[in-house]
């Protein structure tokens, strides 16, 4: 009975995405573009890692946006997670044994779909963020340590860089939903290295030097909503990335 709803949530979450007028027609080979293939179950804890944070992505602009009372901008990323990235994950929650996140990515979407208060929206987003969060202890220990994080990092900011360069071409703006999807996913890398803890200094040596290298990458993003043209250009991520490997 389990199997046979989880295949139904799945069929109606990649149906509701047809309506979604954000075009995410490259494949970034993260599973972040949204086909019409059967989902299936994430061949790496590193995949189903940045799928994750994917989301967290999408959502940390969506409530920095709602914040700043671009609602419909907000509402467009806000559903992002559900109609391109959720449907495509069930079958590894499922081979994982875990829950998965479905009624908070729902109540949230909701709270913002009803232009419910900010208090109200603020707790559906960490309520999600702590049940996302709860599902990424389903890897092998590898992927918790330094390593593993800091390639996770990687994974997130190649797909910042791909997003980046649909979003800004030549200084101008093409797709500004791509450009603060960039945006989004850069913040939630550096997130992820600010909550490591550890008394290692040699590695809280090597983590702030990351954390420097990601922050350099601000100037990026002048505005949240752009409304001119912007001095930047994808190959600064990709350039960073490099930098993020040889430490």
């Amino acid at each position: 009975m389990k199997k046979y709803f989880l295949v139904i949530l799945t069929f109606l979450l990649i149906s509701g995405c047809h309506g979604d007028d954000h075009d995410h027609d490259h494949d970034d080979g993260h599973g972040h573009a949204h086909n019409s293939e059967v989902p299936k179950i994430y061949s790496t804890d590193n995949e189903y890692l940045t799928n994750l944070n994917l989301m967290k992505g999408h959502l940390w602009v969506g409530i920095e946006l709602y914040k700043a009372k671009h609602i419909e901008n907000a509402k467009r990323h806000m559903k992002h997670p559900k109609s391109e990235l959720y449907g495509d994950i069930i079958p590894t929650f499922e081979a994982k044994g875990t829950a998965g996140f479905a009624a908070e990515l729902e109540g949230l979407a909701l709270s913002v779909e009803n232009e419910e208060s900010i208090s109200t929206i603020e707790n559906n987003y960490q309520n999600l963020f702590d049940a996302i969060d709860n599902n990424q202890q389903f890897v092998a220990d590898v992927n918790k340590s330094i390593d593993g994080k800091i390639t996770l990092v990687v994974s997130l900011l190649e797909i910042a860089a791909e997003e980046y360069a649909v979003g800004i071409i030549e200084g101008e703006v093409k797709n500004k939903f791509e450009y603060q999807d960039a945006l989004g996913f850069t913040e939630v890398a550096k997130n992820i290295l600010k909550n490591i803890q550890t008394d290692d200094m040699s590695e809280k040596d090597r983590l702030a030097k990351v954390i420097s290298i990601i922050d350099s990458l601000s100037i990026l993003w002048p505005q949240l909503v752009p409304t001119g043209n912007i001095d930047g250009d994808s190959k600064s991520i990709l350039d960073a990335v490099k930098e993020i490997k040889k430490i």
